[in-house]
């Protein structure tokens, strides 16, 4: 078997010091040659995942445009219909036994402010007015 050299201390000392050394002046070569070691496996992931890559971006871009879920930029951003499912879905979430009760309470407060938006986009434009028949008040006129 081969026996090993051991270096006394001072020569140990001496091989750190060169090595410190070395690596002080070629700090910017190091640093460089980090960095484009990390841009290429970057750019390699990015061509396998391009797909992946691209639909994060996409929904990143959609929930900036549009704001996060039940946000009030959310509120202001979504259409009728969206309101609508989401208040259907918030509505069978509440209905459920499973369902602790702190949750189903939290649902319970979310109902009224679903509810205030799709009035907000229902009446959006058009008058409110009262009622015109008198079946609808004992206050209106008879027809």
């Amino acid at each position: 078997m081969e026996e090993v050299q051991q270096k006394n201390p001072e020569e140990i000392e001496n091989d750190k010091k060169g090595l410190v050394k070395w690596v002080k002046e070629h700090k910017d070569q190091l640093a460089l040659a980090g960095v484009s070691v990390a841009a290429v496996i970057a750019v390699i992931l990015g061509l396998k995942n391009k797909d992946s890559i691209t639909n994060v971006w996409l929904t990143l871009k959609d929930e900036i445009k549009k704001g996060k879920p039940l946000s009030a930029k959310w509120y202001e951003k979504a259409d009728l219909e969206e309101l609508k499912d989401v208040r259907d879905s918030v509505q069978k979430a509440y209905l459920n036994p499973k369902l602790s009760m702190e949750t189903r309470g939290h649902l319970w407060d979310l109902l009224p402010v679903i509810d205030n938006a799709i009035g907000k986009r229902e009446w959006a434009g058009k008058e409110y007015g009262f009622p015109v028949k008198s079946e609808n008040g004992w206050h209106l006129s008879s027809d």
